[in-house]
């Protein structure tokens, strides 16, 4: 009965090797869906940086504050290093 159970035990485990090394992970793939989400994600944050930046500005123009330029200023290095930090990655 002992020899039955060790001959079985080989045989599943023997088995279940040989399956999964028939199954290969492409790990590549998954590093360049991950690089992808976060150059799309950098791009994203960006813009709404230099769109909330921008909007600051309009808003600076509109009420005759003196800091709008700065604001506007602002606005676009967001957008520019939200564009830089997007192609980087």
């Amino acid at each position: 009965m002992r020899i039955k159970k060790q001959i079985l035990f080989l045989i599943v485990f023997g088995s279940l090797g040989i399956a999964l090394s028939a199954q290969s992970v492409d790990l590549g793939s998954a590093t360049a869906q991950i690089r992808n989400i976060a150059s799309q994600a950098a791009g994203i944050i960006g813009g709404i940086v230099g769109l909330i930046g921008i909007g600051r500005c309009a808003y600076k123009f509109s009420n005759g504050d003196p800091g709008a330029v700065t604001a506007l200023i602002e606005g676009i290095v967001g957008l520019v290093l939200g564009q830089i930090a997007a192609g980087m990655l």
